[in-house]
């Protein structure tokens, strides 16, 4: 994509064939749950100044980083090559190389394409099928969805054991791959034990604190080479806790590659211990994408970006985000999960609310024995109550 948004062309034959091979050698499932996420996209709303807070709305007509935590992988739904986008597969364990990545369909050159789009500097060039021209609000939250996914130790997974979809654990009577074990048990295990504290407001940069503000120098002096340095970080990641876990309590010595074929139990020790990294890795998610996001959206020419989406009837999406005004004032304050209705449909909801008080307020003054009109109509005829 050139930095004013023109698209490529590819056949429908190449598109389909692509289509295809992903549905064969990509997960069908993507980076972090829906709930985990939002939760970095709550992380990330904490973190925001208040400039980039306005933009966001403005841009997302109303909506913010928890709304459109989960957009990219809708997208994925709809256009299967972009689930590309969102992994960076090696051959073998640790050794990660950014430039083996065809058509620049990778997550590390995705993220670095589409900050790339949003500071006007064309950064890394991909190719976009099907005449599609995204919005800059698109390219927002293809950032806020990928650099959770930088943060997803599978995504960085090696081919042998196919992002660990080929390795498969048993957690708590349940068999599940390695892949999934990180993209959801986890994260429905700690709702499910601790739903007060998974929705009491832990995703807070105040969490993260010392580490938000460390990365936050670091991108002031290096950039965009801190997507490469927080890449290496979660294959790091993936080789000494993912993998080493698995291979310390079966005293194994093999590579990861080599894995597939066992069975590995995850008991509630190994659990804790990945239940904190998981929760940890959100928080750090969800203020690096508010670094980022600071550093594009508090710049003067941030005005100038551009609303709306390309991208329609998404999965669970509407459409009123496409076109039209952003929301502003009170629209803009609605909280999350509140439903507003308008038109005929408002003027019946409202009309059957006044019948329901009208009948409640008869029933109160029958049981009260009043009669108020009657004793109103006596004070006027009679100038005193009878």
């Amino acid at each position: 994509m050139s930095a004013n948004g023109s698209i490529g062309t590819m056949s429908i034959r190449s598109v389909a064939l692509q289509a295809a091979l992903l549905t064969v050698f990509l997960p069908l499932t993507h980076a972090w749950d829906k709930d985990g996420h939002e939760a970095i996209g709550m992380t990330t709303m904490s973190a925001l100044q208040t400039g980039p807070v306005a933009q966001v709305k403005r841009l997302m007509h109303g909506k913010d980083a928890v709304d459109v935590a989960a957009w990219a992988h809708k997208v994925n739904k709809k256009y299967p090559w972009t689930s590309e986008l969102h992994f960076q597969k090696n051959q073998k364990c640790g050794e990660t190389n950014f430039t083996d990545c065809p058509g620049n369909r990778c997550l590390v050159k995705a993220l670095k394409h589409f900050y790339g789009r949003l500071v006007n500097k064309q950064l890394v060039n991909i190719e976009w099928p099907g005449g599609i021209k995204l919005t800059d609000a698109d390219a927002v939250k293809f950032l806020i969805n990928l650099i959770g996914d930088l943060h997803q130790p599978m995504h960085f997974g090696v081919q042998g054991d196919d992002l660990g979809l080929k390795i498969n654990v048993t957690f708590r009577g349940k068999k599940v791959s390695l892949y999934d074990m990180w993209d959801r048990e986890i994260t429905q295990a700690v709702i499910k034990d601790s739903p007060g504290f998974w929705w009491g407001g832990w995703t807070h940069v105040q969490r993260t604190r010392i580490e938000y503000d460390q990365d936050g120098e670091k991108w002031k002096k290096e950039g965009i080479n801190m997507f490469d340095k927080w890449a290496n970080e979660s294959v790091k990641f993936l080789c000494n806790t993912v993998y080493g876990n698995l291979l310390a309590k079966t005293g194994q010595d093999v590579l990861p590659e080599t894995m597939s074929s066992g069975n590995f139990h995850v008991d509630e020790v190994l659990f804790e211990s990945w239940k904190r990294e998981l929760l940890s890795r959100l928080l750090v998610a969800g203020a690096r994408t508010a670094i980022v996001l600071n550093s594009i959206l508090q710049q003067r020419e941030a005005i100038n970006l551009q609303g709306g989406t390309a991208v329609s009837e998404l999965e669970g999406e509407d459409d009123n985000e496409r076109g039209g005004p952003p929301a502003v004032g009170r629209k803009a304050e609605i909280p999350h999960g509140i439903k507003v209705v308008h038109g005929p449909q408002a003027l019946a909801t409202n009309s059957g609310i006044c019948v329901v008080v009208v009948i409640l307020f008869l029933l109160l003054v029958r049981s009260l024995n009043v009669d108020p009109v009657g004793t109103r109509v006596k004070m006027q005829e009679g100038g005193k109550k009878l």
